[in-house]
């Protein structure tokens, strides 16, 4: 070994442990702040659909029925700590109607989920259509 050669290898062993840490200090941070979202964004997916279903739950066939083609009418939006839900309801056609629920989060990163409802109204009931009536929506 020559004469001097300690002092470099120590300064670059420093240095890869350091780069090594902090590296890893990154990766638990990315992964922790990943957890939170996902734990955070599984709120969303009962809100919403809760609000699809209270809005099934409270349709009105009378205000319905003399809602026009085309129009779209917005129902209260429910709160809870945290995040809050909305739907509203578009008349599509004589004896269908598209229901959208929503779901926010209030927190940043700002979290939004959205799901729709096709329905078929027979009799002055809301009925699900059969095939693919849930859609996810952007």
């Amino acid at each position: 070994m020559k004469r001097g050669a300690a002092l470099p290898m120590v300064l670059f062993s420093i240095a890869i442990g350091s780069a090594m840490v902090v590296g890893g200090a990154y990766v638990t941070r990315q992964l922790a702040a990943g957890s939170m979202t996902a734990q955070r964004g599984a709120l969303l997916d009962p809100l919403a659909e809760g609000a699809l279903v209270g809005a099934l739950a409270a349709w009105d066939s009378t205000e319905r029925a003399s809602q026009p083609l085309g129009v779209t009418v917005r129902l209260p939006s429910v709160s809870v700590p945290g995040a809050f839900a909305s739907a509203w309801i578009t008349r599509l056609t004589d004896q269908t109607w598209w229901l959208v629920g929503e779901a926010t989060v209030l927190h940043k990163p700002l979290m939004r989920r959205r799901l729709g409802l096709l329905v078929l109204v027979a009799e002055g009931a809301p009925a699900a259509v059969q095939s693919r009536a849930w859609a996810e929506l952007p």
